[in-house]
C-alpha cells in the first residue's frame, strides 16, 4: 500500500522550532495577564489574556498544517514562564523583545524554506510572517508612547486604556 507524502524532516524541524516559540509565547501572555489582573490592571490583563489565546491559535495552525502533511507532532517542552514582572513596561518591553524574535525567525525560516523549493510551506509561513510584522509594529507603538511619560502607576493606569485598547 503506498504511503501519503509528507514533509522533509529539515522542514519539519523548522516549524516544530516555531511551535515552541508560539506555546512559549502563549505562556507569557498568560502570565502577563495574571499578573496584570493581580495589579489592578483590568484592560491590560484582558488585553494579554487575548494575546495569549492568539498565540495559541497560531500554534494551532503549525499543529494542523504538520499533521495534514502527515507528520506526527512531538509537542514541545517550553521553558517555565516568568510569573513575576517589575511593573507593565517590563511586561510590554519582553512582549516587544518576543515578537521581535518571533518576527526575525520566520524571516529565517522562510529563507531556508524558499531555497528547498517547498513554495506551499513558503506560503504557510508567509501568514505568520506577517502576523509578527504587525505584532512588532503594535509594541513598538507601545513603547514608543511610554518615551516621556513619567512612569509611575497613577500614570500607568491613566495610559492603560490607550495602551491596551
Amino acid at each position: 500500500m503506498r504511503k501519503p507524502n509528507t514533509l522533509s524532516q529539515d522542514i519539519v524541524d523548522l516549524l516544530l522550532a516555531r511551535l515552541s516559540d508560539e506555546f512559549t509565547a502563549f505562556y507569557h501572555y498568560r502570565s502577563a495577564s495574571n499578573w496584570c489582573q493581580g495589579k489592578g490592571y483590568t484592560k491590560a490583563a484582558e488585553y494579554f489574556k487575548k494575546e495569549s489565546e492568539d498565540e495559541l491559535k497560531h500554534a494551532k495552525g503549525i499543529e494542523d498544517f504538520l499533521t495534514d502533511w502527515n507528520v506526527i507532532v512531538d509537542l514541545p517542552t517550553i521553558q517555565e514562564p516568568m510569573v513575576d514582572f517589575i511593573n507593565i513596561i517590563d511586561i510590554i518591553e519582553k512582549s516587544y523583545d518576543l515578537e521581535y524574535n518571533l518576527y526575525k525567525a520566520y524571516n529565517e525560516i522562510s529563507t531556508e524554506i524558499f531555497t528547498t523549493g517547498d513554495l506551499a510551506t513558503f506560503d504557510f509561513v508567509g501568514k505568520y510572517r506577517q502576523i509578527q510584522r504587525v505584532s512588532v509594529a503594535e509594541y513598538s507603538d507601545k513603547l514608543n508612547m511610554l518615551e516621556d511619560v513619567e512612569l509611575d502607576k497613577i500614570n500607568i493606569l491613566l495610559l492603560e486604556k490607550r495602551l491596551f485598547s
